[in-house]
């Protein structure tokens, strides 16, 4: 699944912008090598974390992207973008616990302004985590945080850019990473851990940058509205009586978004959802539970060209299931439109700060 989930990250990211260059423009497009050092703390969202959270992580980071200058390249976003592979390496201090990570993401990357020196971006990504001390319940069982040695990772950076030089760029980021296998294995209450970082990068054929004509955004249209099916799986623990169980959770989702500005809108919709884990549990418990889950929906959408990011609280309407989860989820969404139509991605389901489980989406926007 988190193969399947990168997969779908990179075809977001790069084959619209594959097919849209400009060879004789983009051939010349500037090439970034930089380095970067992390310094920052892990997030204890219980109370049985915090003995094990008490120490500053560290990290490493390595970049390797393009920026893209061709016009049609600015289109999907209204912005010259970049585009590329991080390479990272945390301690977490706890070397017994926690250990360390290791782990490589795709990211997309827009300028928020290119006119001077100071530059500002903003970075979203998502890749694979690799951690070499995870959950055991003989010889670990305080690291709650995470139980399979490879899971996903995302991440969110603003970033201040500073142009000393044509090839030599300074830059500060502050970072919002999040670690989560997606559900797919348990415990998984998922580490959070935000981090400061300083680092240069170098210019391979650097260019000077200049406005080019914007595309409408939300504001041109009166509302949109979208439909969407969703899956994935999730995973039933063993117990004594019964072995690990996977089971798929599959659910449709619509709603309407309303533009407030040429890039912000805010969001209405609901969802119905079949959770097969919810049917497996209540099997075990000798109950009838439903395993249907109807929920409503209010947010922000944030559109850039043919990338949106969502951001939603939900209520759940009905859910005959009994949880210990609160009535109130959040849900992360990160899409790609493909035309006029068709749009493909991948959302984040949580309870607080602990993440349920990540599914993916493919659906109808118009």
């Amino acid at each position: 699944m988190l193969k399947g989930w990168l997969s779908i990250l990179f075809l977001i990211m790069t084959i619209q912008a594959g097919k849209a260059q400009d060879r004789s423009i983009q051939d010349r497009a500037p090439l970034y090598v930089g380095a970067k050092v992390h310094y920052g703390t892990i997030l204890p969202h219980y109370e049985e974390l915090k003995e094990i959270s008490q120490q500053k992580i560290w990290g490493f980071q390595l970049d390797f992207s393009k920026l893209f200058i061709s016009q049609k390249a600015w289109s999907n976003c209204n912005c010259y973008s970049r585009i590329g592979l991080s390479f990272n390496y945390f301690d977490y201090r706890n070397p017994q616990v926690l250990g360390h990570s290791y782990n490589i993401l795709l990211f997309f990357e827009p300028y928020l302004n290119f006119n001077s020196r100071f530059r500002t971006s903003i970075r979203a990504g998502m890749g694979l985590n690799y951690l070499d001390q995870v959950f055991d319940e003989v010889i670990n069982p305080e690291n709650l945080y995470y139980s399979s040695p490879i899971s996903g990772i995302l991440v969110l950076n603003l970033n201040l850019n500073y142009l000393v030089q044509e090839k030599y760029q300074l830059n500060m980021g502050l970072h919002y990473n999040h670690i989560s296998n997606g559900g797919l294995k348990l415990p998984n209450k998922g580490m959070n851990f935000p981090t400061l970082s300083a680092g240069l990068d170098y210019i391979i054929h650097p260019t000077t940058l200049v406005s080019q004509k914007k595309q409408p955004g939300l504001k041109s249209k009166s509302l949109h509205y979208y439909t969407r099916l969703f899956w994935s799986i999730r995973t039933v623990n063993a117990d004594e009586n019964y072995d690990e169980n996977k089971k798929l959770m599959i659910g449709l989702e619509g709603g309407v978004i309303k533009g407030i500005t040429n890039i912000n809108g805010i969001l209405l919709g609901m969802e119905l959802s079949y959770d097969g884990s919810y049917r497996e549990m209540s099997n075990r418990v000798m109950e009838n539970y439903s395993p249907f889950i109807v929920s409503l929906h209010a947010g922000h959408a944030f559109v850039i060209g043919r990338f949106s990011f969502t951001q939603q609280m939900a209520y759940y309407a009905f859910r005959d299931y009994p949880s210990t989860s609160k009535s109130f989820f959040q849900r992360y969404g990160i899409f790609y439109n493909f035309g006029k139509l068709i749009s493909l991605g991948f959302s984040m389901k949580a309870h607080g700060h602990v993440a349920e489980h990540m599914d993916v989406r493919i659906g109808v926007e118009f």
